[in-house]
């Protein structure tokens, strides 16, 4: 009886360090605050920059993109999901609790008895073998791996997001600062042909090519404007902060003014891209959850000591008890090795797709590259010519509205010139996709 006693009394001491339900109950008007109230001077997210040694400077794309991995969504589930896979780990790790058995019992036969009525008790401890534990362990270990490495993924779709978004806004800024210039040469050499057709120099129909042509240019200039009121929201839904917060800050566009290299870019690609070795930690926890399921072949034993009070009589027992091998686990272990080999696939797949993009996206970077090149030549020539014929105007020798005219040209040819560089930063942004690398 002294067994069962001080088992029962040591049932509340074991109940006593259960963990407790602590509520967290979410309150949509709350979260919604607490969005508005976000900022990029967020005490929280100096602390992670500096973490990042990104500390202080301007916001440029790579600081802006550090801001997206802090504050949106997206990457805040991938690592709330990856906590929550790193949790089982723990489970994994944990040995099977025994089971202790207690109850009464009744003895019908009452000849010679104390009393009909007798305890019994039993424990039951179960002993794995094969090392089951660990591959249950090593498993749980490569599935958090790969949750990790899709944090990574994606903090690096934010980061493209972010990219785009900046591009957009830049593009659209600089084209109404180029447009504008643009209007303002139609609306002067329309005031000029409007006098010289007053003067019978020239016929309406020059006049009217003209006001279509500075019609056409007020066009984009609303577009562009319009990309520019928009691009401003863009860019703070990409970081996950309110309108106003992107409105406080300065912003660096500086990283669009060049066009770096491509560099060593397919090996990057084809080895280090986060959800490429996220398919790999995959294929890890396959090849795991094979081994585990090949241990499982061999049974786990249960020691089962009891022990019964009865007519006066304290009587213990030892049992062992196990479960007979007639299966070999063969259908699970079929399972894991056929999803091993998908994983495999998966891997393959994923990596012959990633070969695919890095030649699209290197093909387009070098093209648009060169297009930049050449648009940069027209450029320089169109202004030179707009020169040339300044000096000529001084020198008498052609009128006042051919000066305009190469002006417009040299406009046009600068608002082209904007255009091929934003396709080749567009390019470089998915070059940079496809390594999931920034270009240096």
């Amino acid at each position: 009886m002294k067994l069962t006693f001080s088992t029962i009394l040591a049932l509340p001491v074991l109940l006593s360090c259960c963990v407790t339900f602590q509520s967290r109950p979410i309150s949509a008007e709350k979260t919604s605050a607490d969005f508005v109230g976000r900022s990029l001077s967020d005490p929280g997210l100096r602390s992670f920059l500096a973490e990042q040694k990104a500390s202080g400077g301007t916001w440029t794309v790579d600081r802006l993109a550090l801001a997206a991995a802090y504050f949106h969504p997206d990457v805040a589930l991938a690592r709330a999901e990856a906590e929550e896979v790193a949790a089982g780990i723990k489970t994994a790790s944990m040995r099977p609790n025994p089971v202790f058995t207690f109850g009464p019992q009744f003895a019908s036969n009452r000849v010679n008895t104390i009393t009909p009525w007798f305890m019994a008790g039993a424990l039951t401890i179960p002993i794995e073998t094969a090392g089951k534990r660990s591959r249950r362990t090593e498993q749980a270990l490569a599935a958090a791996e790969a949750a990790r490495w899709r944090v990574s993924s994606r903090a690096w779709a934010a980061r493209s997001r972010v990219r785009i978004a900046m591009l957009e806004l830049h593009s659209a800024r600089e084209n109404i600062r180029l447009l504008e210039t643009e209007q303002k040469l139609h609306e002067e050499a329309i005031k000029k042909l409007t006098a010289q057709m007053e003067a019978g120099d020239v016929s309406p129909f020059e006049l009217t090519q003209a006001r279509l042509m500075l019609n056409r240019t007020r066009l984009a200039l609303q577009d562009a404007q319009r990309l520019a009121a928009t691009g401003e929201a863009k860019l703070a839904a990409a970081v996950g902060v309110p309108l106003n917060a992107v409105r406080a800050v300065s912003l660096d566009f500086s990283s669009f003014h060049r066009l770096p290299e491509p560099g060593n870019s397919r090996k990057r690609a084809l080895t280090q891209r986060a959800d490429l070795m996220a398919l790999l930690a995959d294929y890890a926890a396959a090849e795991s959850a094979l081994r585990l399921e090949i241990a499982k072949q061999y049974p786990d034993v249960r020691l089962g000591p009891g022990f019964d009070y009865n007519q006066g009589q304290n009587r213990w027992q030892l049992g062992v008890s196990l479960e007979l091998p007639i299966n070999r686990n063969a259908g699970p272990i079929a399972q894991a090795e056929a999803k091993r080999k998908t994983a495999e696939a998966r891997f393959l797949a994923q990596q012959n797709t990633i070969q695919g993009e890095l030649d699209i996206a290197l093909a387009s970077y070098q093209a648009s590259r060169a297009k930049a090149t050449t648009a940069t030549t027209l450029a320089k020539e169109a202004a030179d010519a707009s020169n040339t014929t300044k000096r000529m105007v001084e020198g008498g020798q052609v009128s006042a509205l051919e000066f305009t005219r190469r002006q417009i040209e040299a406009s046009a040819a600068n608002v082209a010139l904007m255009a091929a560089n934003v396709e080749a930063q567009t390019a470089a942004g998915a070059l940079e996709d496809a390594m999931q690398a920034t270009l240096k």
